[in-house]
């Protein structure tokens, strides 16, 4: 499939995704292993329509010799836009020193789980009850997801660089 030119490029103003990010996860911190990353202190990347259009849009943090890929969020799913994002996340991830991309997703993720794994991510862990204990931290994280599922555990993919 064939796309008009696109532009990635860092996000300063990140307050849309922000609330992006509060109405589909209830926060803007994310708790990726035992350290909570926030969406409005790291870089995020976007997917932009030659007309200028918002894609996609992508929150990641450099952490050592792996990135860490915070938010994934197509506006318009379905389009490959997530895809074509993640491609630039890793480019610049390796570009800072990066081997590896790590992904943290919520048990109730499976549209998410099948993505990653469709790109050659591979499972890295699995932290059951991660969630409910992320929530001493992080209070607001919703309890109910994909298909009223409830959010309990966290899924950890990687991929090498």
């Amino acid at each position: 499939m064939s796309h008009a030119p696109e532009l990635v490029r860092e996000i300063e103003d990140k307050s849309a995704f922000l609330a992006l990010m509060m109405r589909h996860w209830g926060s803007h911190r994310m708790m990726i292993g035992l350290k909570t990353y926030d969406c409005a202190e790291i870089p995020l990347l976007g997917l932009f329509s030659a007309a200028g259009e918002p894609l996609a849009l992508a929150s990641w943090s450099p952490d050592g010799d792996t990135a860490v890929l915070c938010a994934l969020h197509a506006l318009k799913p379905g389009e490959g836009a997530a895809e074509r994002l993640l491609e630039a996340v890793k480019t610049a991830a390796k570009a800072r020193g990066a081997v590896r991309l790590r992904a943290m997703l919520t048990n109730d993720n499976m549209p998410g789980l099948a993505f990653y794994q469709k790109l050659g991510f591979r499972f890295s862990g699995l932290y059951v009850e991660a969630i409910d204990a992320y929530r001493s931290v992080i209070p607001t994280i919703i309890k109910t997801g994909y298909q009223d599922i409830p959010v309990r555990d966290a899924l950890e993919l990687e991929i090498a660089l």
